[in-house]
């Protein structure tokens, strides 16, 4: 039903009057060009006999030109015996295939051009039909700007941000990834997503957001602007993610697989994952042939994500980064020396993206913290704690950074634990602040720590205390907090009593 939403889209533009191509224009490559002045009502068609013969073994091409500031919508009707294909290619080099054997779908591209291709395969049993339109970019278009700082936060956009240009300059170069919506059908709908590569709509093609999608990949910029345009404004739940490229990490472009910029070393694949706020999404990870990316974005601030186990291969990292592909925006290394003891992890904010350096990996994730066993203390475990939206620097969105962490057990046959933590980092400016609580199973307070801008502000040492459970509570008054990070360790309560016991029965000897 979607998908017929959008192909409704193509018949009120208007039919009223029709060009055809004749049905032997089939046999050889052929130039289709509007007629100037361009009349947005006309519509070019082939064939207009319903009864013409395809021939076997046999290939159709058609080049359709496109002027500036304008944009081609192509319907495409098919039946594709074995063997045979359809596939159209947008200048300069992104070509998309069909090899169903029904296909029926609408196509939107920007100038300068592109092809059309039709091979029958092995039978004579085949049949095109398809009509060109072409039309106007609206008039009068207000761009929305933003600027990418390097190393900085991405930029994330719903599909509605994008009805009207958005324009992107970057320290560097644009990189540009998309994230799909949960119902697949929607999809098609990217196709109304348009990249160009430079500051306006007249730049040169450089891709749509259903390729990026389709790609597994991103987008990347020759210089240090882009321009997103979903030239048809059609309701959709994906989103798009933009990032200065200048990260340590790099990415084949998938416009042309033999380039790669040096910013983005060795990556083959990079692929969005919408996970479910109550199951739990097993994600097998594959870098044989380079660094592999799952990226996942989560806009309800009162939901986190949980990384609960990573199954991973002797010598392979999987690294996790928030808000952005850069060196400063790592936050965590799991390898198969740590990955029994510092998961489950709790990875708040928007953005995560887990980069496995080689080899093969399993990750169970979830957004549902009992699953996760998030809350389950145990002798040897390790981990962090941060502020909501940590990492994040875009202090004009006015994220609260205010979060809430617990683990242990609050139950009379609760085990008691010794519970370790350090502050790395902690922004305390104003009247922020952090409180931690260690206490007993029946929520007597055993030790309390608060931090304020008139204390311990730059205290990094570890602190250790008995207890069943540990809580921390960080406070903003104002949204320009940069929040905080903390690392934390839990062991057994009878480790240090074991210690001195063993000193006192070497004294009394």
């Amino acid at each position: 039903m979607i998908l017929l939403g959008f192909l409704l889209i193509f018949s009120v533009l208007g039919d009223d009057e029709i060009k055809t191509i004749t049905a032997n224009a089939c046999l050889e490559t052929q130039e289709v060009n509007p007629e100037l002045p361009i009349n947005s009502s006309k519509t070019v068609s082939f064939p207009t006999d319903t009864d013409a013969k395809f021939l076997e073994n046999r290939t159709c091409s058609w080049i359709v030109s496109i002027p500036k500031n304008h944009f081609v919508i192509l319907y495409v009707n098919a039946s594709v015996p074995t063997g045979g294909s359809i596939s159209v290619t947008q200048s300069p080099n992104h070509t998309e295939k069909f090899l169903d054997s029904h296909v029926e779908v609408a196509l939107l591209f920007v100038a300068p051009s592109f092809d059309l291709h039709w091979f029958s395969g092995n039978s004579s049993a085949g049949s095109i039909h398809f009509t060109v339109n072409w039309q106007p970019f609206p008039e009068n278009m207000t761009s929305q700007n933003y600027t990418l700082e390097k190393n900085g936060s991405s930029v994330v956009l719903d599909h509605e941000d994008t009805y009207n240009p958005v324009v992107l300059y970057a320290a560097t170069k644009v990189s540009i990834l998309c994230l799909s919506g949960n119902q697949r059908e929607e999809d098609t709908y990217l196709r109304t997503g348009i990249v160009f590569d430079g500051p306006d709509v007249n730049s040169p093609y450089l891709g749509s957001l259903y390729s990026i999608s389709q790609s597994q990949s991103l987008l990347i910029s020759s210089n240090s602007t882009a321009t997103i345009f979903s030239i048809v404004p059609i309701v959709s739940h994906h989103h798009v993610i933009v990032q200065d490229a200048s990260s340590s990490i790099s990415i084949f472009l998938f416009i042309n697989p033999s380039i790669h910029f040096p910013v983005y070393q060795d990556i083959s694949q990079i692929t969005g994952l919408n996970v479910n706020d109550s199951s739990v999404e097993t994600v097998k990870m594959g870098a044989l042939t380079g660094k592999s990316v799952v990226f996942t974005h989560n806009d309800n601030p009162l939901i986190d994500e949980y990384l609960i186990s990573v199954d991973i291969e002797h010598g392979a990292e999987l690294q996790v980064y928030f808000e952005g592909l850069s060196e400063q925006q790592k936050v965590a290394i799991y390898t198969n020396k740590n990955n029994k003891t510092n998961l489950p992890q709790k990875l708040q904010g928007r953005l995560r993206y887990y980069v496995l350096t080689s080899g093969n990996a399993t990750l169970s994730l979830t957004r549902n913290k009992w699953k996760a066993n998030w809350e389950t203390a145990f002798p040897g475990r390790r981990g962090f704690f941060t502020s909501k939206y940590w990492k994040h620097d875009k202090k004009e969105s006015n994220l609260q950074q205010d979060s809430f962490h617990f683990i242990g057990k609050e139950a009379k046959n609760a085990t008691e634990y010794r519970f370790s933590y350090r502050f790395l980092e902690a922004d305390l400016s104003g009247e922020n602040s952090i409180h931690v609580v260690v206490s007993d199973n029946v929520q007597r307070i055993h030790y309390y720590d608060h931090r304020t801008a008139h204390e311990y502000s730059n205290d990094t040492q570890w602190y250790s205390h008995n207890g069943h459970s540990i809580s921390l509570v960080y406070s903003t008054n104002f949204p320009q907090s940069t929040g905080f990070f903390a690392e934390f360790e839990i062991d057994s309560s009878f480790d240090n009593f074991s210690f001195w016991f063993m000193i006192l029965v070497v004294l009394s000897f």
